[in-house]
């Protein structure tokens, strides 16, 4: 029996269904992947309902899911509406049973099923195999665990959870075989190839020029920031804040595995959220087996409670040049709010173990977190002093805050009556396009290390009650959204290029959609 996985990212990484690829294929399944990047959406922080799959690829899906006995979607909040059309139009052609898994369904699976007819909760490599067992043989499926579907009556069925896997060495290596793949490419669906796949894998931070291969060595979080989606994981599974690890042996094997496949990697990014709150035994051991087998760059992330210097001169040995951290807010009250504990001089004390590095890691990027509507004049403010306490150079990631369902934050917001309207200020919502204001341009300006002295002039708190109010509050926001235009401009000279160099051709208007901002 053939089952065909879809990604509704707007990447090709997708780690998870590669892995589900992977456990089908050891089973004695075939597997057909298809892959819808987006790479201009992103950069244009293009509003995530605004996406249409041509019709053209539609119904190519259509015709690669004709013969498969079972068809599964990867979903998240930010990629619901693509998941929507690629099922309607499946569904629309086909009675071939559909699968939807990821965060989204496993918080909201009565919603999924208006679309999908079953749903997984929570990780699904045992399930997605025996659901594949059970429909060959054609036998009854409702109580395969981690399943969830509608009754005939109209009722939520939700069956038991599978204990979460804690030997991760014993799953297998996510599936990166291309030529069973196909990904939307130029409005089209193509076959993979390892062209395609370097092109679509290469990272557009300033770190590395080259294809990046990201990896997990863990699952779980030993944190509960009530806006994260391990938030919503830790309901569901009580022992979600221990996190279970991979061998170092074990990544460093599938890295070379990778690299096997796609010789052209250049850099590495291990994609945990926690990775330093590994064991210092743990970093030791991975990071000689990383330096003598692999040896290529990569980055990591890292929290003001585990950034260790001892940790990391093992690591940046090894190869480590981009440390990236969270910072969220400089504001006490939003940290009991985001139930973060480390402290502004915890954090400040990390970055400057982080700084102390320079010599050989890039400048590290610091997220923080904008756009919180609990967030007072005097949050924001805080957040700024902290911000220009932070050792330069760095960069911002600046993230804006969506309730996203599931997490505690989002309770607490429909609760104070702060979540109306869900499809547009939470499903439809990029939560890379923040808000237009000076608290938002004196924390870029910061960002993008402008001279000291002016960086000193934008944090006086008689500049920022100035600048913070209305015509000159508009006027730094649209001043931000210029400077956005610029970058994303940029962003599409850089694609363009790479485009060239890995694929060897330019489009007749390589253009992308015109920015928004």
């Amino acid at each position: 029996m053939r089952v065909v996985l879809i990604s509704s990212y707007d990447n090709v990484e997708s780690t998870g269904l590669r892995i589900l690829s992977a456990c089908l294929k050891r089973a004695g399944f075939e597997t057909t992947m298809i892959f819808l990047p987006d790479i201009y959406g992103p950069m244009a922080a293009a509003d995530y309902g605004s996406r249409r799959i041509p019709a053209a690829a539609l119904h190519q899906i259509v015709d690669l899911c004709a013969d498969a006995g079972l068809v599964g979607v990867s979903v998240m909040t930010a990629s619901f509406f693509v998941a929507k059309q690629v099922t309607e139009a499946i569904r629309a052609a086909s009675d071939v049973p559909i699968i939807w898994g990821g965060v989204h369904p496993t918080v909201r699976p009565e919603e999924c099923l208006r679309f999908a007819d079953l749903v997984c909760i929570g990780e699904g490599e045992r399930m997605i195999v025996e659901l594949a067992q059970r429909i060959e043989e054609e036998r009854d499926c409702c109580d395969v665990n981690n399943l969830a579907y509608m009754r005939a009556e109209g009722r939520l069925a939700t069956n038991p959870l599978y204990p979460l896997e804690h030997d991760l060495d014993a799953l297998p290596f996510p599936d990166y075989e291309f030529e069973q793949h196909h990904v939307l490419h130029d409005g089209r669906l193509v076959p993979f190839s390892q062209a395609l796949v370097h092109y679509y894998l290469t990272d557009l931070g300033s770190w590395t020029d080259g294809p990046t291969y990201s990896v997990l060595t863990t699952r779980g979080c030993p944190y509960r920031c009530t806006y994260c989606v391990n938030d919503a994981l830790a309901k569901i599974y009580p022992k979600w804040h221990k996190l279970r690890r991979r061998s170092p042996a074990n990544v460093v094997a599938e890295i070379q595995a990778a690299r096997t496949r796609l010789p052209e990697l250049a850099a590495i990014t291990i994609r945990d959220d926690t990775f330093l709150a590994n064991p210092k035994a743990y970093i030791t051991e991975f990071s000689w087996r990383y330096e003598a087998s692999v040896g290529l760059p990569f980055r990591a992330y890292a929290t003001a409670q585990t950034a260790d210097p001892a940790k990391l001169q093992h690591l940046v040995k090894a190869g480590l040049r981009l440390v990236i951290m969270g910072v969220q807010t400089g504001s006490p009250r939003i940290q009991e709010l985001y139930d973060r504990h480390a402290s502004n001089d915890q954090m400040i004390r990390a970055a400057e173990v982080i700084h102390s590095f320079q010599n050989q890691v890039h400048r590290p990027m610091y997220d923080v977190i904008t756009d919180n509507p609990y967030e007072t004049d005097d949050d924001r403010f805080e957040t700024l002093q902290l911000v220009h306490r932070l050792p330069p150079p760095y960069r911002l990631s600046l993230f804006s805050l969506i309730f996203y369902p599931g997490t505690r934050i989002y309770s607490r917001a429909k609760a104070d009556g702060l979540v109306q309207d869900e499809e547009r200020t939470i499903y439809r919502r990029n939560f890379q396009r923040v808000g237009a204001n000076y608290h938002n341009f004196a924390l870029m300006c910061h960002g993008w290390n402008l001279p000291r002295p002016l960086l000193y002039i934008l944090t006086r708190r008689t500049v920022f009650r100035l600048l913070s109010r209305g015509p000159m509050n508009r006027a730094c926001g649209w001043l931000l959204y210029r400077l956005f235009a610029l970058r994303l401009a940029r962003n599409r000279r850089l694609y363009s290029k790479r485009r060239v160099r890995w694929l060897g051709e330019r489009k007749a208007s390589d253009r992308a959609p015109r920015s928004r901002l």
